[in-house]
């Protein structure tokens, strides 16, 4: 990844931030204390993608590794970390052109791969904006543009994209078993909601669905396994009780939910990670 690369990944992040405002360090696996020697070593798991595989939203950031952007921002409660992850390499904002990348940079890291874990395609139909506009006002022009631009634009040019991307990863780790994972749906219908609201947010969830769809089609032409989280989540989306996801302002409660980093916005919680995400990979025995 050049410093072109990298500032037009900074730029992103600074305008996920400035839409998200409208609605207003790497850590390893730590060792176990006594390992035990009759057991198989753990896979070397490497874990490449966006913010939701960075594990925004779950707490404090840390430090990605050496080489990738400092605003990566990964927490500690990435679902990677809690899959015992060898190498986080996911950062926030990413698109399928970042992952491939990333993969070729860290190539010699890769060649030793048995697993990689790779969540990543909403940075590529522009979801974070489409999910702006849309919760903002669902029935105005600009949500009505995002979606289009979106779904009726960009989706169609994702399984290409993926394609390309795995392309990349399979020859950077030949001897790895790749996996692709889904998003969840962002919404929880509440009685609180107004129409608007409600509206917006059934538009999101139907949009949640259908990216996830062509995310789960790109993984079984392209001969890699897909773990979908959307069902993980179901009863704990943003307007239920027991939200996963961390709400935008004016759908948390100051007191409970609301985060001071705009870029947590519809990301999942430390929870939401742990009983999403890594609920999920677990269930599939990934890694």
């Amino acid at each position: 990844m050049n410093d072109k690369s990298l500032g037009r990944w900074a730029a992103r992040l600074a305008s996920a931030a400035a839409a998200l405002a409208l609605v207003a360090g790497f850590t390893t696996a730590p060792a176990s204390a006594a390992e035990d020697p009759s057991q198989p070593p753990a896979p070397v798991y490497i874990a490449l993608g966006d913010s939701y595989a960075a594990g925004t939203g779950g707490g404090a950031y840390v430090a990605p590794p050496a080489g990738l952007p400092a605003e990566c921002l990964q927490t500690a409660e990435a679902y990677p970390v809690i899959r015992n992850a060898t190498l986080n390499l996911a950062c926030a904002g990413a698109t399928t052109i970042d992952v491939a990348a990333v993969a070729d940079r860290y190539a010699a890291a890769l060649k030793s791969a048995q697993v990689i874990t790779v969540t990543v395609g909403g940075n590529d139909v522009d979801a974070v904006q489409t999910t702006v506009a849309c919760t903002v006002s669902a029935s105005s022009p600009a949500c009505r543009s995002a979606l289009y631009n979106s779904l009726a634009v960009k989706l169609r040019e994702l399984p290409g994209r993926i394609a390309a991307m795995l392309d990349t990863v399979k020859k950077k780790a030949p001897h790895a078993r790749i996996v692709l994972t889904g998003y969840p749906r962002l919404f929880t219908v509440s009685p609180a909601f107004t129409a608007e609201q409600t509206q917006g947010a059934t538009m999101m969830n139907t949009a949640a669905d259908l990216l996830n769809a062509t995310i789960g089609y790109s993984a079984l032409v392209n001969g890699v396994k897909y773990v979908g989280v959307a069902e993980r989540f179901s009863g704990h989306g943003i307007g239920s009780a027991d939200p996963w996801l961390v709400p935008p302002a004016g759908l948390c409660n100051p007191s409970v939910n609301c985060s001071p980093s705009p870029f947590d916005a519809f990301h999942p919680t430390a929870t939401g990670y742990s009983s999403g995400y890594a609920a999920a990979l677990a269930a599939a025995r990934i890694p």
